[in-house]
């Protein structure tokens, strides 16, 4: 009795520690380590089972001088109108099928629409398609 009471303590002990050093509330981490004193062997493979999630949200909240930012890159896309892979808005030529994408005035290198016959920036005649 006295050797399982003393494996219960120190198991107590360890929880506590653990259980707050994730980030769990006071009352959690207590609940685990005084369920542990009398049933050390089915407590604790309970607590390393379920108990070690780190409370995260509590994390977050507990220093406000710290921001939590995921960094996701977001790109722009559009289907590409000849094969229909999405490419991004930016690209000039899909790099799928070389479909050329946005049509550039050979003369003064502005940004044209595909179905003009001239310019409107630079009055150069357009040739291609």
């Amino acid at each position: 009795m006295g050797i399982n009471m003393l494996i219960g303590l120190i198991a107590a002990y360890f929880i506590y520690n653990d259980a707050k050093k994730l980030g769990q509330p006071f009352f959690t981490s207590l609940l685990w380590a005084v369920a542990s004193i009398p049933m050390p062997i089915v407590i604790v493979p309970l607590y390393l089972l379920l108990g070690r999630k780190p409370n995260i949200d509590r994390q977050r909240n507990a220093d406000p001088d710290i921001i939590d930012v995921e960094a996701t890159v977001v790109e722009e896309t559009t289907p590409c109108p000849m094969c229909g892979s999405k490419v991004q808005e930016s690209f000039l030529v899909c790099p799928y099928c070389k479909h050329t994408l946005q049509l550039k005035c050979q003369s003064c290198g502005n940004e044209i629409e595909r179905e003009s016959k001239v310019c409107p920036y630079c009055q150069a005649h357009i040739d291609y398609k």
